[in-house]
């Protein structure tokens, strides 16, 4: 996989340091499981694996495509269900990357449902206020945690890039799938690929803080 550069790559390792599996928070695995029979049926018992073996790396692909903590738990149930409805044309060594592709459908779902509530009427200035809020406070780096401050960083950089960077960015390098199946998943080719996920990189390093600012 191709160099970020030091500054990027220091931002992933803290990232990844804060957080090193990715995982779903403690009670999200196998509290919202899609659900199946009791019985002991080949197809059950591949289910529980599946779920089992991918629920961390589905729910951390959710969350960096933009669905919101909140509803990532409900959003990584989607995408097993839908997984359990076509079980017979997954081939069991791409689980992963069928899954992935899943993810990236209902994570833009997601995103555009949410970007319709935000259309919040002005009437509310409460909760316009609580945002504002929130957005001035992200300046305030230096009072952060070092580990905070990386995450924060990192998911301020996806959230600022266009969404088909963005998609091939975290299949590419933040879930380490080859170009091939980052194609695939998006339906473009592998050049497209290459080239989104370097225009990725030119974004991230476009507005990285300058060094000597908070």
């Amino acid at each position: 996989m191709a160099s970020l550069g030091l500054e990027f790559q220091s931002v992933k390792a803290v990232a990844a340091e804060a957080d090193p599996a990715g995982r779903a928070p403690p009670g999200a695995r196998g509290a919202r499981v899609p659900p199946v029979s009791d019985g002991t049926s080949a197809r059950d018992a591949r289910i529980r694996t599946m779920v089992g073996m991918h629920f961390d790396t589905v729910w951390r692909a959710l969350r960096r495509l933009g669905v919101p903590e909140a509803g990532a738990d409900d959003a990584a149930q989607q995408v097993f269900l839908v997984a359990t409805r076509r079980l017979d044309e997954i081939d069991a060594p791409r689980e992963r990357q069928y899954l992935l592709g899943i993810a990236l459908r209902v994570a833009s779902d997601a995103r555009h449902a949410l970007a319709r509530r935000r259309e919040v009427p002005m009437g509310d200035s409460r909760e316009v206020a609580r945002q504002n809020e929130l957005t001035d406070a992200a300046p305030l780096a230096e009072q952060l945690l070092d580990e905070k401050r990386a995450r924060a960083l990192l998911a301020q950089f996806l959230e600022g890039m266009p969404e088909d960077l963005r998609e091939a960015f975290v299949l590419f390098e933040l879930e380490e799938m080859p170009a091939p199946a980052v194609a695939q998943i998006l339906g473009v080719p592998v050049g497209t690929v290459a080239s989104r996920v370097r225009r990725a990189r030119q974004f991230i390093r476009e507005h990285l803080p300058q060094r000597g600012q908070p």
